[in-house]
């Protein structure tokens, strides 16, 4: 697996754990997830893997942000060693956030 990537799927994994922490509907995360779902068919192979800079996880990250959740994503960040990158990236954590939520999706379908 080339580097990149390998490093790219440790932050996903990180953030998603984390992001066990946030608080966040069952209903209005299905209906999110559900979105980006589209935007991801949208873009080709349903059988790729989310990447970071996925049109579809900037979607989802879009719809589900809010300073409170980016709050609590932050400090149960801060509590998993190896998270001093997404910790330092705001932006990026929400994002892998994201990218973890809809790869659980697709892993479900």
């Amino acid at each position: 697996m080339p580097e990149r990537l390998t490093g790219e799927v440790e932050l996903v994994v990180l953030a998603f754990v984390a992001g066990q922490q946030v608080p966040l509907p069952e209903d209005e995360r299905n209906a999110a997830v559900r979105r980006a779902l589209f935007v991801f068919a949208a873009g080709g192979d349903l059988h790729r893997e989310p990447a970071l800079d996925d049109p579809a996880v900037f979607e989802l990250a879009r719809d589900l942000d809010n300073p409170e959740r980016r709050a609590t994503l932050d400090g149960a960040l801060r509590t998993l060693e190896g998270a001093d990158r997404l910790t330092a990236d705001p932006d990026l954590a929400w994002r892998a956030y994201a990218c973890g939520l809809l790869a659980e999706a697709i892993g479900e379908e």
